[in-house]
């Protein structure tokens, strides 16, 4: 069970998210950040996206050559994904997770908790709307156990939300502290930008700021 400020967030409260519809956090396309940060890595390198949702990244990731894992809760996610795309693909299951593996392209969608994902040996992590989805109280668990899933020497692509305003999330603020403390000291914050000074719907909220960060953990 996470906890927030404005009540209770469970694993029954993203799926009913998704149930109805109510999924903001969700971005047509690739992200742009994706396309202008990703850096070149060896092909065949293991890429695990946390919370992947049914985000085109993944295809994007894919394509590049990567295998792609993404991880995500919601079944309903899962099937808008691998039917949007046209994928085919087969599936089995380990435990409480089902394997969704993709055929014709390098890419997996595991389905289930995230927290009951084990594997190990990622050498990247791609985190758009992960750690911002993750409650003050449950957040540096889900950093710590990202970090046990990668090698030592993993390239992380992270993007961050640190806002003042109406809203508490999610997805939540987090300060720039905050990020270098759980993440370590090899983060680096490498591009920001105040959406609310380039895009009006955000002022029109009631955010006084609203910062988008983007950074990476490099190979030490």
């Amino acid at each position: 069970m996470m906890l927030n400020e404005v009540g209770v967030i469970t694993n029954e409260f993203w799926l009913d998210r998704w149930k109805t519809g109510r999924i903001g956090f969700h971005k047509e396309g690739v992200n742009t950040r994706l396309i202008d940060y990703w850096p070149t890595l060896p092909k065949g390198n293991r890429v695990l996206v946390p919370l992947c949702g049914k985000s085109n990244d993944m295809i994007w990731l894919a394509e590049q050559g990567y295998k792609v894992t993404g991880v995500e809760l919601s079944s309903l996610a899962v099937v808008q994904f691998l039917g949007d795309n046209d994928l085919v693909y087969t599936t089995h299951e380990e435990g409480a997770l089902k394997i969704h593996t993709v055929e014709g392209l390098p890419l997996r969608i595991i389905e289930g908790d995230f927290f009951a994902f084990s594997e190990t040996d990622f050498d990247a992590c791609y985190d758009r709307a992960a750690m911002v989805a993750m409650p003050s109280d449950i957040r540096e668990r889900y950093v710590s156990h990202t970090l046990s899933l990668l090698t030592p020497a993993a390239f992380v692509l992270l993007i961050s939300l640190h806002y003042e305003g109406d809203k508490q999330g999610p997805p939540f603020s987090v300060t720039h502290d905050e990020v270098n403390t759980m993440w370590g000291h090899r983060i680096q914050k490498i591009a920001s930008e105040d959406l609310v000074q380039t895009n009006g719907q955000y002022k029109n909220i009631g955010y006084e700021f609203f910062e988008e960060s983007v950074w990476h953990i490099a190979s030490a």
